[in-house]
């Protein structure tokens, strides 16, 4: 996994959005044609998790997160080492409960899951 790539991600399940948005970004710039639209969903997720904790805003962070997922659901069930899948099942479960609950979740954000290592 490329280290802006796993940096980007390091920064995300730390709660760090806007450093994790900067991270990704970089890597997008250089990334390969094919994994433009999975970079792009992961930074649409970095930026509405931002929204929500930084400033507070429920409807458009919980939208933004569903569009990030649509662009997401063509790379399941990994990809890029990303467990696309589990990301795309937390971050649906999170949307639900972020407008049923509002401001109540902001602490549980899901955070994205990948494989550290590989035997074959």
């Amino acid at each position: 996994m490329d280290a802006r790539l796993r940096e980007g991600i390091r920064l995300f399940n730390a709660g760090r959005f806007f450093e994790s948005h900067e991270s990704l970004e970089d890597f997008y710039a250089g990334a390969e044609p094919e994994h433009k639209p999975f970079v792009e969903g992961l930074i649409q997720l970095a930026a509405a998790c931002r929204m929500f904790r930084d400033f507070g805003e429920v409807q458009g962070s919980v939208r933004m997160a569903r569009q990030a997922v649509i662009r997401l659901e063509n790379y399941q069930p990994r990809y890029l080492g990303i467990r696309v899948s589990d990301l795309i099942g937390a971050m649906e479960e999170w949307a639900k409960r972020a407008e049923a609950e509002g401001g109540a979740v902001k602490t549980e954000i899901p955070k994205i899951t990948w494989r550290r290592f590989s035997f074959f």
